[in-house]
C-alpha cells in the first residue's frame, strides 16, 4: 500500500505528497483510497507493535529500500472481499495476499 502512495504522489494526477495523497477526499465518506482517512474512525495509535511495523516499511519504501515489482505503478488497490466500481475501468497488475493492485490503462487520467 506505501508503494500505492508513492505512485500517486508521482503521477501528477493524485497530490504531490503523502499526506495529500492518504487524506485526499477525507471529508466523503466513503469516497478515499485509504478508508481510515474517511470512515470517521480515530487517528489514535492502540496497537505499537503494528505502529512500528507500519513505520518501518513506510520508511524502506520512501527510502527506496523496498519495491515490489508486482506491484510496479499501481495507483490502486482494495481488499479481495470488496468490488469498487472504479476497478472494471483499471488494469489488474496482481493480488498479493488479501489485497488486489490496479494500474490506469494508457490514456487514462
Amino acid at each position: 500500500m506505501a508503494q500505492v502512495v508513492l505512485n500517486r504522489a508521482k503521477s501528477g494526477l493524485y497530490p504531490a505528497n503523502i499526506c495529500g495523497v492518504v487524506y485526499q477526499n477525507r471529508h466523503r465518506y466513503m469516497g478515499c483510497q485509504f478508508s481510515f482517512a474517511c470512515e470517521g474512525k480515530s487517528l489514535r495509535i492502540t496497537d505499537d507493535a503494528s505502529w512500528q511495523t507500519a513505520t518501518r516499511v513506510a520508511h524502506a519504501v520512501v527510502e527506496g529500500r523496498t519495491y515490489l515489482a508486482d506491484v510496479g505503478g499501481a495507483t490502486h488497490y482494495h481488499a479481495d472481499y470488496v468490488k469498487p466500481r472504479w476497478s472494471r475501468r483499471l488494469r489488474k497488475m496482481d493480488v498479493i495476499g488479501r489485497h488486489i493492485f490496479y494500474q490506469l490503462r494508457p490514456g487514462q487520467t
